[in-house]
């Protein structure tokens, strides 16, 4: 995996890139081009580096004893809040803006989004 890493150096030469086709041309060129279409746009690319980012941590926690997995839960904890909070705006029926996405895939990294995703509304008592 740290072979697969952009580290300090290419992070910058990410942030750093003139446009948004400069940075998506080197992001091509690395581990995080899985997910990242062409013509992506910004939100696209953030989406694919971050997907990226949880298939990472994902396959760490299935190299750690079950402490180690847990505490890798906790860093993987900002995609299951981002999961409940895109399924709140879509059952609330809130402007979801950017549109709709599919869920991040938490596998064993995931603690109440698998039962969260199967309610079909906000209210208390309600299926």
């Amino acid at each position: 995996m740290l072979s697969r890493c952009l580290g300090a150096s290419g992070a910058q030469d990410v942030a750093g890139a003139a446009t948004l086709d400069d940075a998506l041309r080197y992001l091509g060129s690395t581990p995080y081009r899985h997910d990242l279409g062409s013509g992506a746009g910004l939100a696209d690319a953030q989406r694919a580096v971050s997907t990226t980012l949880l298939w990472h941590l994902r396959v760490l926690a299935g190299w750690q004893p079950r402490a180690g997995a847990a505490a890798v839960r906790l860093l993987a904890s900002g995609f299951e809040i981002a999961n409940v909070d895109d399924h709140v705006r879509a059952l609330s029926g809130a402007d979801h803006s950017p549109p709709a996405r599919p869920p991040y895939r938490l596998g064993a990294l995931a603690t109440a989004w698998p039962r969260l995703s199967l309610t079909r509304s906000i209210h208390k008592g309600a299926a």
